[in-house]
C-alpha cells in the first residue's frame, strides 16, 4: 500500500467520498441523504492506493473541531479491499499527521463514521 496526501479537491478523493456517501445513504429517503461537506474543516485528506496495480483502494482526512483537536472523517475503504489493513494504516497515517502537527485525534465524527470505521 502507498498513502498519498492529496488536496480535499482531487478528483480520485471526490470519487472514493462519493461512494462512502453512496453506501452510507442507501435505503434513506433523498431528502435525508448527506449532502457533500465542502472540505473546509478538513486539514489533512489522504488516498491509499494499492502497489501492484496503484488503484486507489481507500481514503480518510482529519477534520478541525472547535476545540482545537481533530476528528477522523470520510474514512472509506472499497468494498473488495476491507479488511486488508487500508483502514489501520489510513488512521496510523492521519495519526502521525495530527501528532507531528499538535493535534489530538478524538476519534471518527459523528454515530455514521464510527459504524462505518468499524466495519473497516
Amino acid at each position: 500500500m502507498r498513502v498519498r496526501q492529496v488536496p480535499w479537491s482531487n478528483p480520485v478523493g471526490r470519487g472514493l467520498r462519493e461512494a462512502l456517501r453512496a453506501e452510507t445513504d442507501r435505503g434513506r429517503p433523498a431528502s435525508a441523504a448527506g449532502t457533500e461537506d465542502d472540505g473546509v474543516d478538513v486539514v489533512v485528506f489522504l488516498i491509499v492506493y494499492e502497489l501492484a496495480t496503484g488503484q486507489p483502494v481507500g481514503c480518510g482526512g482529519l477534520h478541525l473541531r472547535a476545540d482545537g483537536n481533530a476528528d477522523v472523517a470520510h474514512l472509506y475503504v472499497l468494498p473488495y479491499a476491507r479488511w486488508s489493513g487500508v483502514s489501520s494504516a489510513i488512521t496510523k497515517e492521519l495519526a502521525s499527521w495530527a501528532q507531528a502537527h499538535g493535534l489530538a485525534v478524538v476519534g471518527p465524527d459523528g454515530a455514521l463514521a464510527r459504524t462505518a470505521a468499524l466495519r473497516l
